[in-house]
């Protein structure tokens, strides 16, 4: 588990991902916690399914996927991992989705922070990376607040490194 002042961020298991497959009520059950109504995002739900195949087979990758709790309401709210564990040169890219209930609250931020200081106390991470949408100006935002430098774009991308 990641601990930061606000949040918690928990591995997101198989048996996490099974159950969120099964329905928020098992969720809750599982976590102990309560589930917004808003996660997960339809775009994520396409990822979950994904995942438990991956980690069926893998089940110690899910040190890279979090779900993020907000400790004083005891809530779910988010997301946040690697697209992977890192490469072959050491470079993992993170992403991260939040319930627009709990945005504009530095939460975003604060997850984002505490996942890149965890993943930098890895000796086998060497580079952290994160793209967003061009559009996507609170993710870009939450990026240039968490330590991040604008290294490339192009007409529809913004491409960050950690520095």
């Amino acid at each position: 588990m990641i601990e930061t002042s606000r949040l918690l961020l928990l591995p997101y298991t198989y048996e996490r991902v099974v159950a969120t497959l099964k329905g928020k009520r098992d969720l809750e059950n599982l976590l102990g916690y309560k589930v917004s109504n808003e996660w997960p995002s339809p775009q994520y739900m396409k990822l979950i399914k994904m995942k438990k195949d991956k980690l069926k087979r893998a089940p110690e990758v899910s040190i890279w996927s979090r779900i993020v709790v907000h400790k004083e309401s005891g809530t779910l709210i988010g997301e946040i991992g690697c697209k992977g564990g890192p490469d072959e040169k050491g470079t993992v890219e993170i992403g991260y989705g939040m319930v627009n209930e709990a945005r504009n609250n530095g939460f975003a931020t604060e997850m984002v922070i505490g996942l890149t200081d965890w993943l930098s106390a890895h000796p086998e991470v060497k580079r952290i990376i994160a793209e967003c949408l061009i559009t996507n100006i609170p993710s870009a935002k939450v990026l240039e607040k968490s330590g991040f430098k604008l290294i490339n774009k192009n007409h529809e991308m913004l491409y960050w490194e950690k520095s």
